[in-house]
């Protein structure tokens, strides 16, 4: 009765040992998920986050491996990237902004300049090329 017991026990801890790692693997899915959501909202403000997904990828590649420290670290690293990059994202995304809005603009007077300045300036070279000429009546 006692072998049972013992048999119970040990089993009862590799089956509670072996979940460990299951518990650590959503974790680690959970703070890559968050972080892939950052660099989303990042990319959506135009900041190149292709260096962070490279990172997240290698981290996902080393836990895959079994490395979970290394994974850990490599994951510490793209949160730090995405930190800093969180800091400029505004910038970047109002400078976009303002490029795109200046591209208007300019796209739109072109068309007001050519109906405004070219006859003007056709008039001037048609008189420069013909200045010599005399009218005879």
């Amino acid at each position: 009765m006692k072998y049972a017991y013992t048999v119970y026990i040990a089993l009862l801890l590799v089956l509670a040992l072996s979940a460990l790692p299951v518990v650590q693997g959503s974790d680690f899915d959970s703070e890559v998920s968050v972080l892939v959501e950052e660099a989303g909202r990042l990319y959506s403000k135009g900041v190149d986050v292709a260096v962070v997904i490279e990172k997240l990828d290698n981290a996902i590649a080393l836990y895959e491996s079994g490395r979970v420290d290394e994974a850990y670290a490599a994951l510490s690293e793209a949160r730090s990237m995405i930190m800093d990059l969180s800091s400029i994202a505004d910038r970047v995304y109002y400078y976009n902004t303002l490029v795109k809005a200046v591209t208007v603009a300019v796209l739109a007077v072109i068309p007001i300049a050519i109906y405004l300045l070219l006859p003007r300036i056709y008039l001037y070279v048609w008189f420069k090329t013909r200045r010599k000429w005399i009218v005879r009546g």
